[in-house]
């Protein structure tokens, strides 16, 4: 026989699940407050509020798959995205190499010699022989765009 929660009580556990959040997270509550008057909704991209939570929480570290907030409570982030999702937060390599050649220049808007390197390492790993990189899905619509034109 199924079992029939009711409204009153899933109302209750929400109630106590957001009391208890607004607890554990005051730092991030005064962070959100403080980003609001310069970001809407208080975060730079909109999914960032995404949560059904009554603020966003404010990330102070991230590394492998562990996230800790500012209020110093710890998370294993099953979302990993974008590049989580390939490497987890922070990997040591990945900020070994960022750490060396931020001396080179970040924003040259000049290919260097790595290129060379690098489009040579995708077609050995994935097969295809001529790649294209963008910054942002903004920026991949864009070049979509104008190769089709």
């Amino acid at each position: 026989m199924a079992r029939t929660v009711s409204d009153a009580s899933i109302k209750a556990m929400l109630a106590r699940e957001e009391a208890l959040f607004l607890q554990r997270n005051p730092i991030s509550k005064k962070l959100s407050e403080d980003a609001a008057k310069h970001w809407l909704k208080g975060v730079p991209m909109h999914w960032m509020v995404d949560w059904g939570t009554p603020f966003p929480l404010f990330v102070a570290k991230a590394q492998g798959v562990d996230v800790t907030d500012a209020d110093g409570n710890g998370y294993i982030d099953f979302c990993l995205g974008d590049t989580g999702a390939m490497f987890g937060h922070s990997p040591p390599a990945v900020v070994e190499t960022l750490t060396r050649e931020a001396a080179n220049g970040f924003t040259t808007m000049m290919p260097s010699a790595d290129a060379v390197k690098v489009g040579q390492l995708l077609q050995d790993r994935f097969g295809l022989s001529h790649w294209q990189v963008t910054a942002t899905a903004s920026d991949a619509n864009r070049a979509v765009i104008k190769w089709c034109r």
